[in-house]
């Protein structure tokens, strides 16, 4: 028994500090995310993307906090699954896991899939070259599951890598701008409250959660990082913090490389704005800029794998998910089988929506899927604090970290949900509302009518991803 035990169980304690934290920042893809979302952006603020994403940043900490909170006393595979579960109940646990479906295990395709349309556009525009997109992401799709298969020491490591690289590239190019501006080039317009109104900047809110959701990424990886109640909370604050100020001054940089006055006109440029500005104050340097958005894209995609397979391996080896994903590799002690499973559905989808929609395109119908998925699991995250830390670890009560901010980052994600689905938006993401609301209700009534052997399973789950890192904490 504990021979096939050990065989069941992640590679104890190999990550370190830095390593985690390149995991959140490497999930949260720096250059990529700044390369494919923030063109989007300006169609719902123009030139005030700082401000938006000053916003988010803002708004998001409120929820890293209480996250952080969380992975405090409740470090496991199991991620959100096991926060809420242990806050809220088994029910809420389950609904949660049933959300998260909806979030990191599409990591890949909204990394890879989008950042392929680009090349395609870039190739061509500046080389004359036709590299179709299907072409780029089954190549990246395939490095991505290599190096998640072979070893999370590995991959973290790869995510060192690509996160230093990348984040680094895209401050040089945001430096480059702000100094070519000159003095007289800088303006406090781009900080200003949009004209577009109230409702376009909480949609903006709404997408550029993208961008920031990820912070949370290292905490399925708690079993195998050593002292997981120390590292993953400050993890999360700091990975957020380092990335969302990188972000905030890219932001402006592209804004008056621009020229505040086109802003809004940028979605519809023929080239992605990021790749017009390296070329015109770098030249031939804008293959740096290829060069970020491809490391971006597999950094992200391998952070998100990372933890979207953990979480899959969690919920099989609580019998929430057929057995044979709890599967781990006897060589290199990784979910090997959820880590398949995932590559498969993201290959799946990736080419059904970049056949039917355009690879570009397709960020808005993703983009509702995670976006919606992502305000539910940090609401339910959020509100999981208060009794948790009211009934359990009373000693620690604080009403401030403990009530205050869980309700205000509950609210401020409550205005992203409203306008995210009202109005009702036009085709497909109106489908993709519709799929995402189905996907929820059947979810909810699960939860709600789930007895007998599938009550326990959620109550084994619970238990399992809580009390199975007491001894990781305690080393």
């Amino acid at each position: 028994m504990s021979e096939e035990r050990n065989r069941q169980d992640l590679a104890k304690g190999v990550l370190g500090q830095t390593e985690v934290l390149f995991q959140a920042v490497a999930h949260l893809g720096p250059a990529g995310a700044a390369i494919v979302v923030f063109p989007f952006l300006t169609q719902f603020v123009g030139a005030s993307v700082p401000l938006l994403l000053l916003l988010c940043l803002a708004a998001l900490s409120l929820t890293a906090l209480s996250v952080a909170s969380l992975a405090k006393h409740v470090p496991s595979a199991g991620g959100f699954f096991s926060y809420v579960s242990q806050g809220l109940g088994r029910r809420f646990g389950f609904f949660t896991a049933w959300s998260y479906f909806l979030y990191d295990p599409l990591i890949p395709t909204v990394s890879i899939l989008i950042s392929a349309g680009i090349l395609e556009q870039v190739f061509r525009e500046n080389l004359g070259l036709s590299v179709p997109w299907w072409a780029s992401t089954l190549a990246m799709l395939a490095i991505v599951h290599v190096a998640t298969y072979s070893g999370v020491k590995q991959s973290a490591d790869l995510n060192l890598f690509f996160g230093i690289a990348e984040s680094v590239i895209l401050l040089a190019l945001a430096v480059t701008v702000i100094v070519h501006q000159g003095w007289r080039g800088q303006t406090l317009v781009p900080f200003h409250f949009p004209s577009l109104g109230m409702h376009n900047l909480f949609l903006g809110f709404a997408f550029a959660l993208l961008m920031f959701c990820g912070f949370e990424s290292a905490a399925p990886l708690a079993e195998e990082t050593a002292n997981p109640t120390r590292s993953i909370p400050r993890t999360m604050i700091l990975s957020l913090m380092l990335v969302g100020l990188l972000w905030i001054v890219t932001g402006y940089a592209m804004v008056i490389g621009l020229g505040v006055d086109h802003a809004d006109q940028t979605l519809a440029a023929r080239q992605n704005p990021f790749f017009e500005l390296a070329r015109g104050l770098w030249g031939w340097g804008w293959i740096w800029m290829v060069f970020a958005l491809v490391n971006s894209s597999l950094a992200a995609s391998v952070a998100g794998q990372n933890a979207g397979s953990r979480v899959i391996f969690a919920l099989a080896r609580a019998s929430l998910l057929p057995h044979r994903l709890g599967r781990i590799h006897p060589k290199h002690k990784t979910p090997s089988a959820a880590i398949t499973v995932q590559t498969a559905l993201n290959l799946t989808v990736s080419l059904l929506l970049g056949w039917k929609l355009g690879p570009i395109t397709a960020l808005g119908f993703i983009g509702v899927l995670i976006s919606i998925g992502i305000i539910v699991i940090y609401v339910l995250a959020n509100m999981a604090v208060i009794p948790l830390y009211w009934r359990q670890y009373r000693s620690e009560w604080n009403v401030w970290r403990h009530c205050v901010v869980p309700i205000l980052g509950t609210g401020l994600l409550g205005f992203a949900l409203f306008y995210t689905v009202w109005p009702i938006p036009p085709k497909p993401l109106s489908i993709a509302e519709a799929f995402v609301g189905i996907w929820l209700v059947v979810g909810a009534l699960l939860a709600i009518f789930l007895r007998g052997s599938s009550r326990t399973a959620l109550e084994k789950a619970a238990l399992l991803m809580y009390e199975g890192q007491k001894t990781v904490a305690d080393q």
